[in-house]
């Protein structure tokens, strides 16, 4: 009997207490039958999280092994010796840019990434590829390099050839000298 209650009605159970008896438990973390769903372990499924996935390729890394590095002026593919090697001249033809050439030609500097240059064998015809970074719509400026590297070569070096200004999104340029 509940002697302590102001109701009146002293035949009525204890509601007030934390303990129910017959009820369950379900304030309690272990709920005994249930499985643990908050646990980051959760055996058979497969850790997704991780980096190291096992047979997936790396493709974080730069160093994507077969893939050329674009990002300097050493192609590991290019031909650094024998008659059709490729020479680098990027800190030449900026140096040229830099000349007190009239400020449009001057700023092709800040857009220039690479230049190298061959003669093939059996040539006597100069081959250029000049790589800039120029966006869609900027073929103007692709074809002004290409129009000044031009005049560089004719006035330093006096030879002929041809170059390829080469950028992202398919922007080109080209001259023969």
């Amino acid at each position: 009997m509940d002697e302590t209650s102001d109701d009146g009605q002293e035949n009525l159970p204890d509601t007030t207490s934390d303990d129910q008896g017959t009820l369950p438990d379900t304030t309690s973390d272990d709920q005994g039958t249930l499985p643990d769903t908050t646990s980051d372990d959760q055996g058979t499924l497969p850790d997704t999280t991780s980096d190291d996935q096992g047979t997936l390729p790396d493709t974080t890394s730069d160093d994507q092994g077969s893939l050329p590095d674009t990002t300097t002026d050493d192609y590991g593919s290019v031909p650094t010796s024998g008659p059709n090697r490729w020479f680098p001249m990027l800190r030449e033809f900026r140096a040229y840019l830099a000349s007190g050439l009239p400020k449009a030609d001057a700023a092709i500097a800040a857009h220039v990434t690479s230049v190298r240059i061959r003669v093939p064998a059996g040539s006597a015809r100069s081959e250029a590829v000049v790589r800039v970074d120029y966006g869609v719509a900027e073929e103007e400026e692709a074809d002004r390099t290409a129009d000044v590297f031009a005049r560089w070569r004719v006035s330093l070096y006096g030879d002929h050839g041809h170059v390829d200004v080469l950028g992202p999104a398919k922007t080109t340029g080209q001259k023969d000298w």
